[in-house]
């Protein structure tokens, strides 16, 4: 699977839209996805084209269905052509991440928390979604910058390969990129959303 990682407007999300999707997907009625989006025409993009929505948005749907709705009103708050993902090297950089003495659990670092309640989760490619919160974005990056040197001085170095579908140096870029990411995230005051 092909990690994918956006710069996510997460307090705006919480704020307008987060609700709106759960009680869709708890009720698995797609009307206040569908008056949201109608609400925000020219706010929100084609998660296929990235192009802006207009009057005949809804031509470009195939199922109609809360999860693909969502897809569409997610765009509100990122830029669907402005992707910074880990691509394919993401599994083996996790597995390597939670080698590391941190206070954050890693999976947070590299696949979100999910959207959730207890009859529906946020997965409109139905291979996993998940934000990280802009608050916690610049202890994420302390943490990446200060365990850097533990990172390349650790036992994966000298690791069997065998373990790992890339190689050291590969997993270095890695969480290059990685720290990149939340670099940027950092930078533009952010979150995250990730997917696959």
């Amino acid at each position: 699977m092909e990690h994918k990682s956006f710069l996510f407007d997460t307090k705006g999300f919480e704020l307008e839209l987060c609700e709106i999707v759960i009680a869709s997907g708890d009720k698995d009625e797609p009307r206040l996805l569908i008056q949201y989006i109608v609400n925000n025409i020219g706010k929100i993009r084609s998660p296929y084209t990235g192009e802006f929505l207009d009057e005949d948005w809804e031509d470009e749907l195939e199922l109609g269905s809360v999860q693909e709705l969502a897809d569409f009103a997610l765009t509100k708050f990122y830029s669907p052509e402005e992707e910074f993902g880990l691509s394919y090297s993401w599994d083996s950089l996790l597995e390597a991440l939670k080698q590391l003495p941190t206070t954050i659990n890693p999976e947070y670092w590299v696949l979100g928390h999910p959207v959730e309640s207890e009859k529906f989760r946020l997965d409109p490619g139905g291979m996993g979604t998940g934000i990280v919160r802009v608050e916690d974005v610049p202890i994420i990056f302390r943490n990446l910058i200060e365990l850097r040197s533990q990172f390349i001085e650790s036992e994966f170095s000298e690791m069997d390969n065998s373990l790992y579908e890339y190689t050291f140096p590969e997993l270095i870029e890695a969480y290059d990129e990685l720290t990149q990411l939340y670099k940027e995230a950092n930078d533009y005051k952010k979150g995250l959303l990730m997917t696959f």
